[in-house]
Order: C-alpha cells, then sequence, then structure tokens
C-alpha cells in the first residue's frame, strides 16, 4: 500500500468519524431541540434525550434552555414629561415557551437578550416621558409607585415578546430610578425643602389636633364637676332633711332633754378655760348650771 493511499484512507477514516460524530447530539433535561434542515425547521421540537441528524451542513440543532433567565441592563437615560434627564435600570425575568419561534426569530440566547434589553428601553422610555420626575423621585407624600411602573412595563413587554420572540416574559421591573449626577444637588435641595414643609405641616397639624383634645378634655372635665356637684347637692340636700327629721322627732320625744342638750352644746361653743362671763344671775344660760334643772 503506497503512502498517498494510506494518506487517502487515514483522511477518509477521519472525515467519516467527524461525520459520524456530528450525526449524534444529546438534549439535556433543561433544554429543548429545534432540528433545520438546509436551513430551514424541521418540527418538532426534541425533547430532552439521545437523537440522530444528518451531519452539518445539512443539519444543525438548536439547543434552548427551558429554564427561567434574568435580564439586567446598564442604566439607561431618559426624558420624562416634563423634559427632565434619569437614568433608569431595570430587569426581565423570561423563559422560551416556543421553541420553533424563538429559533425562527433570534436563534440565540444572546440575541434574546439584546432583543428584550431594546424592547424594556423602548417601553420605559414611554411609560418615562409620560410622568414626571418628581413622580417618581418622590418630593413629597404622594408619587407614583414604581409598582404601577413596573406593570405598566410588563403590560407592554410580554405581548410583543411572546407573539414575535416565542418568549414569556413572567415579570418586569425597575431596579433603579435616579438622576444624573449633575442634576442631584439641586433636587436634593428641593427634596429638604419640601421635607420641611411637610414638617411644619405636621407640626402645625399635631398643635390643632391637641388643642381640639384639649377643648374636649376640659369640657368634660366641666360636664363631670358640675354632674358631681349637682349629686353632691341633692346628697346633701337629703342629708340634712334626714337630720332635720330626726331632730324634729327627737324634740318630739323629749323636748326637754333636747333643750337640755342644746345647752350643753352651746356651753361647749361659747365657754372655755380662758373665757369669762359677767351674766345675770337669771339669764337662761345658767339655768342647767343648777343641778336642780337637770332633766332625768
Amino acid at each position: 500500500m503506497t503512502c498517498k493511499r494510506k494518506i487517502i484512507i487515514m483522511v477518509s477514516a477521519l472525515i467519516g468519524g467527524v461525520i459520524a460524530y456530528d450525526s449524534f447530539y444529546t438534549i439535556n433535561e433543561t433544554e429543548q431541540g429545534v432540528l433545520t434542515h438546509f436551513g430551514k425547521i424541521s418540527p418538532p421540537v426534541r425533547q430532552p434525550g439521545f437523537h440522530l441528524k444528518w451531519p452539518r451542513p445539512i443539519s444543525k440543532i438548536y439547543k434552548i434552555d427551558r429554564r427561567i433567565h434574568t435580564m439586567t441592563g446598564n442604566p439607561q437615560e431618559l426624558i420624562t414629561e416634563d423634559q427632565k434627564s434619569v437614568l433608569v435600570d431595570g430587569y426581565l425575568l423570561w423563559r422560551v415557551v416556543d421553541a420553533i419561534l424563538f429559533v425562527e426569530a433570534i436563534r440565540t440566547g444572546e440575541n434574546a437578550i439584546d432583543r428584550l434589553l431594546d424592547l424594556y428601553l423602548s417601553s420605559a422610555g414611554v411609560i418615562i416621558s409620560n410622568k414626571a420626575r418628581d413622580a417618581f423621585i418622590g418630593l413629597g407624600l404622594e408619587h407614583e409607585d414604581l409598582d404601577v411602573a413596573s406593570r405598566d412595563l410588563l403590560a407592554r413587554i410580554a405581548p410583543v415578546a411572546r407573539e414575535n420572540y416565542g418568549i414569556e416574559v413572567i415579570k418586569a421591573g425597575i431596579v433603579e430610578y435616579t438622576l444624573p449626577m449633575e442634576n442631584r444637588p439641586s433636587v436634593i435641595q428641593r427634596m429638604k425643602a419640601e421635607r420641611a414643609r411637610i414638617a411644619a405641616r405636621y407640626r402645625s397639624e399635631g398643635e390643632e389636633a391637641a388643642m381640639r383634645i384639649e377643648a374636649l378634655a376640659i369640657n368634660e372635665h366641666e360636664k363631670v364637676i358640675a354632674a358631681a356637684h349637682a349629686e353632691a347637692t341633692t346628697i346633701l340636700g337629703q342629708a340634712e332633711a334626714e337630720a332635720m327629721a330626726l331632730l324634729a322627732k327627737a324634740y318630739q320625744e323629749d323636748p326637754e332633754f333636747y333643750k337640755f342638750i342644746r345647752a350643753l352644746d352651746s356651753y361647749d361653743l361659747i365657754i372655755d378655760k380662758n373665757t369669762t362671763l359677767m351674766l345675770p344671775a337669771d339669764n337662761e344660760l345658767f339655768r342647767y348650771l343648777d343641778s336642780k334643772e337637770i332633766p332625768e
């Protein structure tokens, strides 16, 4: 066998080995495969497992990852409704749900990221351009919730991605919404002034509420005191009436003894060890000082 013949056999064997190797492919559990013949897609979608195909360039297999992917992009400067510049950075959660459409439109995951990023930026530009900057930066208490903007983003992106690329966009959101460095000092000063105004309003509302509470407390206090005074007057009147009734009853039962007790009370009020009285002997005060007049 000549050397030339050996070389031909070796080259043929090598080419045959390459062709044989390229005629087999494996799809992993996390993937789906789309096979093409001369660039034209050959349905159906290949599921995980071991498969055969024609060698290249006749056939080519595109392996599509079925897992959920995250897309994040660099912050992009956009213009708001009031012509202010803002930096917006966001994210998408996505996965391929139509492998054939995906390969027809995009082919690879790298191309998918580029398309989704363009779609995100164009949709974010529309949403941001319809809002004033203060709606997101939040100089006051009332500002646009970023969740609303995220829902608007998803509503714009998801149908386009599904229809054109076979991609399901699961979630869309804004990671960061901030200001260019040159605009930050003026906005920070405005935020400080706004916060001071809000604090003054809170103090004013608090003082007003305190005055109302104090007035209500005073009014309630006066009501309670008036009710208590009225109740005390009623009780005192009832007690005096009962006392007078008891005194009247006691007087009716023994008038002389009652007069004697009253006289002793008078002595106790006007006479002590430092008191000197000069009265006629027949004065009423001396009536009971004579033991003969003491009632039995």
